[in-house]
């Protein structure tokens, strides 16, 4: 008896929680979904279609898998992840989207598209959308429209760099680099959350 009125009260702090945790509920499905109370994450497998608006930033994620944490305003996903936010792309094989902090991590054959003006590509990348900055880190190519333009002093001069730094808004290149020690992007797993 005593095990069921603990349970209840996880349960009703987990759902009361989710109201305030977000400026809106994301909306979230999938194939198949259910939500493990253990770790406190909506578990979403195959078609798996997540739309948010933290603040303003409206993003849509879709994935073969994902994990959302509507308390800890987290959503970790692999499999075919595609994040959308207007006329910016990002496919991936992994993302961790963390709303608190406003930042996207993203491994594994990074793609970015910004439809006006550049494709990128790495193999990782940070998306900080309180500043509208991506970094992109490792075998970073750059594929350049007209339109593009660069900050003062950096110049496109090859297609291949470790890092390159974007403005999504003013779609500005802000650093080119040949040489740089990337940091190591590492999605955490849910339970080391």
């Amino acid at each position: 008896m005593r095990t069921l009125k603990f349970f209840a009260l996880v349960l009703l702090i987990v759902v009361a929680a989710q109201g305030r945790a977000f400026a809106a509920m994301p909306e979230i499905s999938a194939g198949e979904m259910y939500f493990d109370i253990f770790k406190g994450v909506y578990v979403l497998k195959g078609n798996v279609h997540v739309a948010a608006d933290n603040h303003g930033f409206k993003a849509k994620i879709t994935a073969d898998e994902a994990q959302v944490s509507v308390t800890k305003q987290k959503c970790w996903a692999s499999g075919h992840v595609k994040l959308t936010q207007e006329s910016i792309t990002f496919s991936c094989d992994k993302a961790y989207l963390q709303w608190q902090t406003r930042t996207a991590e993203v491994t594994g054959a990074v793609k970015f598209a910004n439809k006006k003006s550049v494709a990128i590509t790495s193999d990782t990348a940070v998306f900080n959308w309180q500043d509208k900055i991506v970094d992109f880190y490792g075998k970073v190519t750059v594929k350049a429209e007209k339109k593009l333009k660069f900050a003062e002093g950096v110049k496109l001069d090859g297609k291949n760099y470790q890092h390159v730094r974007y403005n999504v808004v003013e779609d500005t290149i802000l650093a080119l680099d040949k040489d740089f020690d990337a940091p190591e992007i590492k999605i955490p797993a849910v339970e080391e959350e």
